[in-house]
């Protein structure tokens, strides 16, 4: 018996696995290799609390959302994200809903290095395309007991790297235009200067010389988001700046960012960051 894992879980409805992996010496020390995973179909109160444990897990929530705490922060992962943490650190996590979620537990030489980089900015939730999504194929095959030590590293390898590269070009799309054509570079340039205030459809595409509808739709194309998006995001990511470098009140920041109204504010921000509000993202990075 794991002793990691609970003899009663209050709030398992049922689950699939729980899949062992018996990795051989020259795994550990040149692969990313799985100790165990599986997937739970829960309702509440479902609830598990560990102190230590020298693993990672990686959980992917399918359906239903997941309550976690973890580096003194609280925060909520939607259906469809994916979520890292690191078991050494205590964590919590937890249901207040009928939730199906996979989980991985694993570990590798070069696993700090990618928890470290997906995780510097204090951000544990992650969303991907279901096609880069190996979490899956990593647990069937294990139960069908179809694979190796070096297959099993490829899919690990693969799910982390793809995380990596989201998260890189996220961080950049806000502030890398070489590649648009000049009607959206002249677009994005005003938004950025003028972000605090508002901003339309109308006067965008004037300033591009297009007709509102073509200009939307180009602009999407090379930016992948919306205009509407695209400020909201910027709104957003400003907000995140002042509340960490500076003590300004959040009616402040928001009225500075160009919200208006501060409980539409905070909605948004939560709905953004995992359903952390802007109060508790300040505290958790002090």
């Amino acid at each position: 018996m794991n002793p990691y894992i609970p003899k009663i879980e209050p709030g398992l409805l049922s689950k699939r696995g729980i899949y062992f992996s018996e990795t051989t010496d020259l795994a550990k020390k040149l692969y990313f290799y799985v100790f165990w995973c599986g997937e739970y179909f829960v309702e509440a109160p479902y609830s598990i609390n560990r102190n230590y444990m020298d693993s990672f897990i990686i959980f992917w929530v399918k359906t239903g959302k997941m309550q976690f705490i973890y580096h003194g922060k609280s925060f909520q992962a939607p259906e469809n994200s994916i979520v890292l943490l690191d078991c050494k650190e205590q964590n919590q996590y937890f249901v207040q809903e009928k939730t199906n979620f996979q989980f991985i537990h694993f570990n590798g030489e070069q696993v700090p290095a990618f928890y470290e980089t997906l995780t510097e900015k204090n951000n544990f939730i992650h969303q991907l395309p279901k096609e880069k999504n190996t979490i899956p194929a990593i647990i069937e095959l294990l139960e069908n007991k179809s694979s190796n030590d070096l297959e099993i590293s490829l899919k690990l390898y693969q799910l982390l790297g793809s995380l990596v590269e989201k998260n890189h070009r996220d961080s950049l799309r806000h502030f890398t235009t070489s590649k648009y054509p000049a009607s959206i570079k002249r677009a994005i340039a005003y938004i950025n200067e003028h972000y605090r205030e508002k901003i339309s459809v109308a006067s965008l595409s004037q300033i591009s010389n297009l007709s509102p509808h073509y200009f939307s739709r180009l602009f999407k194309k090379h930016t992948g988001n919306s205009p509407h998006q695209y400020l909201l995001q910027l709104r957003l990511h400003q907000a995140k700046n002042l509340l960490v470098q500076t003590e300004w009140a959040i009616e402040e920041i928001s009225d500075y960012c160009g919200f208006y109204n501060v409980a539409h504010f905070i909605r948004l921000f939560a709905q953004s960051n995992g359903g952390l509000t802007p109060g508790k993202f300040r505290k958790s990075h002090f």
